[in-house]
């Protein structure tokens, strides 16, 4: 299970969140979210059932529905991602992901689109390594930025929203 604290701009509350994947087949797996507002005490989850494709034509293309206990509501998913390095060591290299989100409800759609540089220093120190990545959202045509080390995620939107994680 991967579990986190957060901390973001928007929320001014530190979250803990937790995610597991559970493999039914080598295609299709049962991904839950989950978090945990440790300020009001508020719990959030979200199960989505998935099914990968073309895994290889594609790094990820995965199909599902999700349930957000939060809105109670079901939606429909996919989402893809093709990473292409840059380097042959791959190291660098650029990550394009998409997706889209339609809830039946509603009938409405949310589109999602980012094209992304990624940058691995391994061993940056002693026991540290580092990522680092300066990307584009299409969708919120905003630009941002993310520096990852060990533990420690800083996301940063040039609009100006951020949030911290640690993971535990």
């Amino acid at each position: 299970m991967e579990t986190s604290l957060r901390y973001s701009k928007e929320e001014k509350q530190l979250v803990l969140h937790a995610k597991e994947n559970f493999l039914l087949d080598k295609s299709f797996f049962l991904q839950v979210h989950g978090k945990l507002n440790t300020h009001t005490g508020n719990a959030h989850g979200v199960a989505q059932l998935k099914r990968k494709f073309f895994p290889e034509l594609l790094t990820s293309l995965d199909v599902g529905a999700k349930f957000d206990s939060q809105l109670k509501e079901f939606t429909y998913d996919v989402q893809g991602k093709k990473t292409l390095p840059v380097t042959d060591n791959g190291l660098l290299s650029v990550d394009i992901k998409g997706g889209y989100n339609y809830n039946p409800g509603t009938k409405k759609g949310k589109p999602r689109g980012v094209v992304e540089l990624s940058y691995k220093v391994f061993n940056f120190t002693e026991d540290q390594d580092l990522k680092l990545k300066v990307g584009y959202n299409a969708v919120k045509q905003t630009p941002y930025v993310q520096i990852r080390e060990n533990n420690w995620t800083l996301n940063h939107e040039f609009n100006g929203g951020w949030n911290v994680i640690y993971d535990l």
